[in-house]
């Protein structure tokens, strides 16, 4: 009987030392990501987006600079799709002919950054094709640009405008790094 809760005490004091030993190397490598994190979040034109939309993502506590670079190009691509959902709404509502066509002009440049650039530079990145990647973001950044000046005084998606500027702008950053 004593040698039986012997071996059960070994045994959980066995099982007790692997679990923390793992939770010791995990939470070991999750540090080392968000040092990852911040020293290439420097290197962009917006640490604190950078830092906040990163980290924002789970998967970004497990991968490596090409990966943040696709993280931060997916996050873009739901912002775009987001902002390209609203406009559509917007323009299916207005009965003003100049916004009309100012909002027809927002959909054609988020169907463009949504259909083609976005999913382009995904590719890009995936082939470690990084200028090209690079261009994608870059070309969003450009997007969100020319349907925010087309009004005088802001547009109706002045916000999604911004966010999918700025947060392009950060994946061009993180890209950069990689070539």
């Amino acid at each position: 009987m004593a040698m039986w809760i012997s071996q059960r005490l070994f045994c959980l004091f066995f099982l007790h030392a692997i679990l923390i030993v793992s939770t010791q190397s995990s939470a070991s490598t999750s540090q080392k990501n968000i040092n990852l994190i911040r020293q290439k979040c420097r290197r962009t034109n917006d640490f604190n987006l950078c830092v906040a939309s990163l980290e924002s993502d789970p998967q970004s506590l497990k991968t490596d600079v090409k990966g943040l670079a696709r993280i931060s190009l997916q996050q873009v691509l739901v912002k775009a799709n987001q902002t390209l959902l609203i406009v559509g709404k917007l323009f299916n509502q207005t009965h003003d002919r100049i916004e009309y066509e100012f909002l027809g002009t927002c959909i054609e440049e988020y169907n463009k950054a949504v259909s083609i650039e976005l999913p382009g530079a995904i590719i890009a990145l995936d082939s470690k094709d990084y200028g090209e990647s690079k261009q994608g973001a870059a070309n969003v950044t450009d997007d969100a640009n020319l349907c925010e000046q087309q009004w005088a005084s802001g547009s109706p998606v002045t916000n999604q405008n911004h966010a999918v500027r700025d947060l392009s702008m950060v994946a061009f950053g993180i890209i950069s790094i990689l070539g």
